[in-house]
């Protein structure tokens, strides 16, 4: 879901609001981050699952995933943010992830998502 203002949400449709509405507080705090600077969308693809599995296997829970604003991109619009939410919604790291939306400010704003993970099993 894309709001005018371009803040973007995912969740799966059980998930609790409350859930949603800690990721948009400005004082989440987040247990590890990943950082996509650099990478080509398969490579990010790949990173971003090996990431969410592994944070998820160590039991933490809010994460978050610079994709950058896409400022150094051919014509100054990059690619990675709407591949990563593609892949967060929709491809096999969704399987990890409850919610997920743009970042607080202070996290790196619409240069990055943060993410609510699924509680292993």
């Amino acid at each position: 879901e894309r709001e005018s203002n371009g803040i973007i949400t995912g969740r799966r449709p059980a998930t609790h609001s409350s859930i949603v509405d800690a990721l948009e507080d400005p004082r989440l705090e987040v247990e590890a981050e990943l950082d996509l600077h650099g990478l080509t969308t398969k490579e990010a693809e790949r990173d971003v699952l090996r990431f969410l599995r592994t944070e998820q296997s160590r039991g933490r829970r809010w994460v978050c995933i610079v994709v950058g604003k896409g400022l150094h991109s051919p014509r100054g619009k990059g690619t990675l943010k709407d591949h990563v939410v593609e892949a967060l919604s929709r491809r096999a790291p969704a399987r990890f992830v409850l919610a997920f939306r743009t970042a607080p400010r202070r996290l790196g704003g619409t240069g990055a998502l943060v993410a609510r993970l699924v509680d292993r099993a």
